[in-house]
């Protein structure tokens, strides 16, 4: 057999064989989902969705708005649970006179000082020409002053974040390039360009590497496991986090399903993720379509997974695009990424 042929034998198995595995990850057999409420459930705005979502305590839960790469700037906002799901737009103080400022606002994490009870807010933000993190202490009434904005070179096409302290905190890189064309050029490639970096308060390192599209960052609420729900694989992962702050992965679960940001419920240690029940589905919006809307709830044990059951579904009528997740005061808040939030009575939950 001629070498050539040899040749055209191998990448015709290896290009068939990528083909499958990207059919399975579009999830191309699906077009359709099936209606699941935990109750009754609402759209309570709908200005520019609300790429993630924390609850800070007192039913009152925060969230980034306006999301669109190097777009205009977007707003931090607030759902008080207990009146009535209000919406509030936060006011700012002591912010820089920059036309970029919360530019296409992502991931969002709070941290409280427990010496001082003093709240902060970090924010993920896409100007151009590199990331930056603004950071804002939450005061009372619900008013952010902002503190500083962070910047490191390995900041670029960061996703989401979660703070371990005072500046401190684990975030995810989703991709290596930032210029539209390479961008998606990456994400069709299935290659695995992703990572995690943890940043000390000075400068940031890298600690995993070789992931495809990691996306939502959270902590267990004793701080000991990392998880991370890994876009492209639709893969949710631990990492044991050792006193150097460096991460070892421990376990990785198929979810079957796009999962995004997670939200860790402080009571119970389960997951709540906001997902993309249909991969392919994404791009709807280019083409005048939205995409359906799915949240898990993932139970855990240990800090591992025991149990996950979907929560929410739509077909994107209610809820398109779903990112983001959390569940406070008998109430469950779905953020999306660019058109509407909504917030479901729950019911009932099984017990863990």
């Amino acid at each position: 057999m001629m070498w050539s042929t040899i040749v055209t034998i191998t990448l015709f198995g290896f290009g068939f064989n990528y083909f499958l595995n990207y059919r399975d990850w579009l999830d191309w057999e699906k077009d359709l989902v099936l209606s699941i409420n935990p109750g009754s459930c609402k759209t309570i705005i709908k200005d520019g969705g609300s790429e993630d979502v924390t609850h800070i305590g007192n039913g009152i839960v925060l969230m980034s708005t306006g999301f669109e790469f190097f777009g205009p700037p977007g707003q931090i906002k607030a759902v008080d649970l207990n009146n009535g799901n209000k919406v509030m737009t936060l006011n700012m103080s002591n912010v820089p006179s920059r036309t970029d400022f919360l530019s296409a606002p992502h991931g969002i994490t709070t941290w409280r000082d427990p010496d001082t009870d003093q709240l902060f807010l970090y924010v993920i933000c896409h100007p151009k020409p590199e990331d930056r993190i603004e950071v804002f202490e939450v005061l009372k009434p619900l008013t952010l002053k902002y503190i500083r904005t962070i910047t490191d070179p390995k900041f670029d096409f960061m996703n989401d974040m979660v703070a371990v302290g005072r500046d401190k905190f684990y975030i995810t890189k989703f991709a290596r390039f930032r210029e539209y064309n390479r961008y998606n050029l990456e994400m069709f490639s299935g290659m695995k360009f992703g990572g995690i970096f943890y940043y000390d308060g000075h400068k940031a390192r890298e600690v995993a590497s070789g992931y495809y599209m990691p996306n939502g960052i959270n902590i267990s609420p004793d701080k000991k496991v990392v998880y991370v729900a890994e876009w492209g694989t639709k893969t949710l992962r631990g990492f044991r986090r050792d006193s150097s702050n460096n991460l070892a992965e421990i376990w990785s679960t198929y979810t079957g399903t796009g999962i995004d940001n997670i939200e860790v419920d402080p009571d119970t240690g389960d997951l709540w993720i906001g997902s993309h029940p249909i991969t392919w589905k994404i791009i709807d919006p280019f083409f005048g379509s939205l995409p359906p809307g799915q949240v898990v709830r993932v139970k855990m044990q240990d800090n591992a997974v025991s149990e996950i059951e979907i929560i929410y579904q739509d077909d994107g009528t209610n809820c398109a695009g779903s990112t983001a997740a959390t569940y406070a005061a008998g109430k469950m808040v779905v953020g999306t990424v660019r058109e509407q939030t909504v917030v479901c009575d729950v019911k009932y939950l099984t017990p863990n």
